[in-house]
């Protein structure tokens, strides 16, 4: 079984790919020290086109998936965060797009 390639960026660091979560909650503990000109992180998963979810210190949320318009959402916690990328790394798209509906 391949693995699905994916990537971490950091505003403030060079990129990570083939990243794990633990390797995001690592990015989100640096993101919550980071100045707002470098506070944001995002994970990308490559299917068939990029799937990404960019999340900025403040909790906004910007969910760039393939084929959809760009959704944004101010999420409540880190935990939510935490929770989206897993849903992310699972590929679990559709799962993303209901909890932001359902959170705004």
């Amino acid at each position: 079984m391949s693995q699905t390639e994916n990537y971490l960026q950091r505003a403030w660091s060079d990129a990570m790919d083939n990243v794990n979560i633990e390797d995001i909650k690592l990015a989100i503990r640096e993101l919550k020290e980071m100045d707002d000109e470098h506070g944001a992180i995002w994970v990308g998963v490559i299917k068939n086109d990029e799937n990404v979810i960019e999340v900025e210190k403040d909790l906004t949320a910007y969910i760039h998936f393939e084929e959809q318009e760009t959704i944004s959402t101010k999420l409540n916690s880190w935990e939510e965060v935490i929770e989206l990328y897993k849903l992310l790394l699972d590929q679990k798209f559709d799962d993303i797009i209901s909890f932001v509906k359902q959170g705004q």
